[in-house]
């Protein structure tokens, strides 16, 4: 990921990036200069500098007259981070609270276009517990790279782990190889499931099935009769699978 675009991750607006990163490289610099260095006109670079300076990103000086702004350090971007979970850790309690169910009918959720696919796995890092994989990797990577990245950063344990089936690929030899680990098991399916064109998801009482080879869309049913025949489907596969760590020794 770039500067610019996780940047762009916590929030801020393409003006406010580039007036950022540009004190971040000249230092100090008046209004006007910024304004020449990012091309933001100049009454627009006061309302920036203004967000800015409220987010704890920029300060200000006066030196002979005139008013100097200066980028804080970069840690500073750290810092409003971890506040932010903080926060959000704080007053999840009482979103919780407010969720409730009506009744016990599956709850279905469709997400549709490659933007709006990831966002089907969001949950699956809140929920505890074992999450199931099958999966084509060549299919994966292309529309779901921000879920990969979470669970690469995600710290796995026996609360929290990971077993995945993955169609035998090329792609998915060198995906296996390295991340497979005690809490990350993966194995490739029997060569009859190569051409395995979709992604199924596992995790708690959700089932998420995914099209992302021709069209793009994403089924999440919330179902624990549903998750479990799944879970009963995956088990079943991971018995006849191949494991990757035998394949490649």
């Amino acid at each position: 990921m770039n500067p610019a675009e996780a940047l762009k991750q916590l929030g801020l607006e393409d003006k406010e990036i580039a007036i950022y990163m540009s004190l971040l490289e000249s230092g100090q610099a008046t209004v006007l200069s910024i304004s020449r260095k990012t091309g933001v006109k100049r009454p627009t670079s006061y309302l920036v500098l203004n967000s800015l300076e409220a987010r704890g990103l920029v300060s200000r000086t006066i030196k002979a007259g005139k008013t100097l702004f200066t980028a804080q350090h970069p840690k500073t971007i750290l810092t409003e981070a971890e506040l932010r979970v903080k926060q959000l850790q704080d007053i999840i309690p009482q979103f919780e609270a407010m969720m409730h169910r009506t009744d016990d009918r599956p709850r279905v959720k469709i997400y549709e276009g490659k933007e709006a696919l990831d966002r089907a796995y969001d949950d699956s890092f809140v929920i505890k517990g074992e999450q199931l994989f099958m999966s084509n990797m060549d299919i994966v990577h292309d529309v779901f790279p921000r879920t990969l990245q979470k669970i690469d950063y995600a710290t796995l344990s026996p609360a929290y782990s990971v077993r995945e089936l993955l169609a035998d690929s090329v792609t998915s030899q060198k995906y296996a190889a390295r991340v497979s680990g005690p809490y990350r098991q993966t194995r490739f399916m029997p060569k009859a499931f190569s051409l395995f064109a979709t992604d199924i998801g596992i995790f708690g009482n959700n089932t998420i099935i995914t099209s992302g080879k021709k069209e793009f869309f994403s089924v999440r049913i919330e179902s624990e009769e549903i998750t479990s025949a799944f879970r009963t489907m995956f088990e079943a596969m991971w018995k006849i699978s191949e494991d990757t760590n035998k394949i490649a020794n």
